[in-house]
C-alpha cells in the first residue's frame, strides 16, 4: 500500500479542496480525485467512508493549514508528492484559475516547502500578474478614467 495511505482521509481533503479552489465542482475533477486515491490505494476500491467524504466535503470549512500539518515533519520527496496530487487535480478540468494556483502554493507554504522546490509546479500567474500590472501602469490615466466612465 502507498505511503500516504494511512492519511488518506486528509489526503482526500486535500484533494477536495483543490477542486473546490475555484469555488465550484466539475466532474473531471471529483474523477481526478477518485483516480488518485485508488491509485495511493494500490488499486483497490474506495470504502464508503471516503466516498461520503468526497461526496460530503464542505470546502468553506476546510482548513488547509490544519490540514497540511499532517504533512509537515514528511520528506521533501513526499511533500513533492503530495503537491503532484493537488496538481493533477488543479489541472484536470483544462480551465487554469488563479485560485487553484494560489491553493496549491499556500499548501506548498503550509507544508514549509521552499519556493524552488515547487517553482516547476506553479504556473506562470505571478509573471502573468506583473506582466498585466506593467501594461495598466502604461496606459495613460486619462484612458483609464475613460473606461471608468463608459462602465
Amino acid at each position: 500500500m502507498s505511503e500516504m495511505a494511512d492519511r488518506i482521509d486528509v489526503i482526500t481533503d486535500l484533494l477536495m479542496g483543490a477542486a473546490y479552489a475555484d469555488g465550484s465542482l466539475e466532474g473531471r475533477e471529483e474523477a481526478t480525485v477518485r483516480r488518485l486515491l485508488g491509485e495511493l490505494l494500490d488499486g483497490a476500491a474506495l470504502s464508503s467512508e471516503i466516498d461520503a467524504r468526497i461526496k460530503r466535503f464542505d470546502g468553506k470549512g476546510f482548513d488547509l493549514t490544519a490540514a497540511a500539518q499532517h504533512f509537515v515533519g514528511d520528506s521533501p520527496e513526499r511533500k513533492r508528492k503530495l503537491l503532484e496530487l493537488v496538481v493533477a487535480v488543479r489541472d484536470a478540468d483544462d480551465v487554469f484559475d488563479t485560485d487553484e494556483d494560489d491553493y496549491m502554493t499556500a499548501l506548498a507554504r503550509a507544508l514549509g516547502m521552499r519556493p524552488d522546490e515547487y517553482a516547476d509546479l506553479a504556473l506562470e500567474i505571478e509573471e502573468l500578474r506583473n506582466s498585466l500590472l506593467d501594461v495598466r501602469r502604461s496606459i495613460p490615466p486619462v484612458l483609464l478614467t475613460a473606461r471608468k466612465n463608459r462602465e
